[in-house]
């Protein structure tokens, strides 16, 4: 599982996370946590332990880490978004100083590279970015789309709510989710995500198509990964009543007709299935009729409402817990 994940998808030209917390009029994250910096798949460092690291002023602080920071950050530390440079925010890194309270650090919050604001969707401008180049920053309050967020948060309500799902192995996972993260921490990310080209689906499927035929493209996993020129699993593909639509298989994004996948309705699922719209972007999938939960929002911070690995009814995932 040695994928890229923030810095792939920090070079996503469709891809304009831009969330600020209240400290600068951003949108305000629920919830503690955060990504732990750029760099590849695999923090290093067992949850619980402890350690030493610099603090905000230079000074030595201890620090725990926990199933979601599972090393502790080394630098960029912060105590609100005026601590950062311009394209980043501040946000929870998820380890934590012996005095118990949150450590954040400064995470680039992604968008697209511009030449002129002329370039950016709206709520944005072309800004130069330490270390990126000009890139598309948002500058409006609140969210409207998954892109406003920095990865593993959620937009919901106009918010930026912590999703992150701790995990070691994609099947600490729930349904339709893999397994990534970046320096010092990892965690779920959902596979059907919204995308337009699949250079935007870098590190999760290789393909980007529309699924489920509501017009909206998302990163599609595919049949065979071993041929040349793999074709997507779409739904229109899955003629057997028992096994409808598109479901990612139990390691990575290798696809298969099954019972769990992208919807439109409740005809596009099996017996016993129900489409429902767990997610705030507005996609259903076909779960088991029934569970505990029905949306993100029937669940705290660092949960999501998902159908679990092993199957059955939605249910707040946490993911993996020693």
């Amino acid at each position: 599982m040695a994928y890229r994940w923030l810095g792939v998808l920090a070079l996503t030209a469709a891809c304009s996370f831009g969330c600020e917390n209240t400290g600068s009029g951003g949108p305000p994250f629920e919830g503690a946590g955060g990504v732990g910096g750029v760099g590849g798949f695999g923090g290093d460092g067992g949850a619980g332990g402890v350690g030493g690291m610099a603090g905000v002023g230079g000074s030595q602080v201890s620090c725990t880490t926990s199933v979601l920071c599972r090393s502790c950050p080394s630098e960029a530390f912060c105590d609100t978004n005026d601590d950062c440079s311009v394209g980043s925010v501040c946000i929870e890194s998820g380890c934590s100083s012996a005095e118990g309270s949150a450590i954040k650090q400064c995470v680039f919050a992604g968008g697209g590279a511009c030449n002129t604001t002329a370039d950016c969707p709206a709520g944005r401008d072309c800004m130069e970015v330490p270390d990126e180049g000009n890139r598309c920053v948002k500058v409006t309050p609140g969210c409207d789309t998954r892109f406003d967020c920095v990865p593993g948060f959620s937009c919901e309500a106009g918010n930026c709510v912590d999703r992150r799902v701790p995990c070691e192995h994609d099947p600490d996972c729930p349904k339709n989710h893999t397994c990534f993260g970046a320096t010092s921490s990892s965690f779920c990310v959902r596979i059907q995500r919204d995308c337009l080209e699949e250079f935007d689906c870098i590190g999760l499927a290789p393909r980007c198509e529309d699924i489920d035929g509501d017009g909206n493209k998302e990163c599609a996993g595919v049949f065979d990964p071993n041929q040349p020129s793999p074709s997507a699993c779409v739904n229109s593909d899955c003629a057997d009543p028992s096994a409808p639509v598109c479901e990612t298989a139990a390691t990575g994004s290798a696809t298969q007709c099954g019972q769990y996948g992208l919807c439109l309705d409740d005809t596009d699922c099996a017996a016993g299935f129900s489409c429902v719209g767990l997610w705030p972007d507005g996609r259903k999938e076909c779960v088991p009729s029934g569970g505990s939960c029905s949306s993100f929002s029937d669940c705290p911070v660092q949960q999501t409402c998902a159908a679990p690995r092993e199957g059955g009814a939605p249910s707040c995932q946490v993911g993996y817990q020693p």
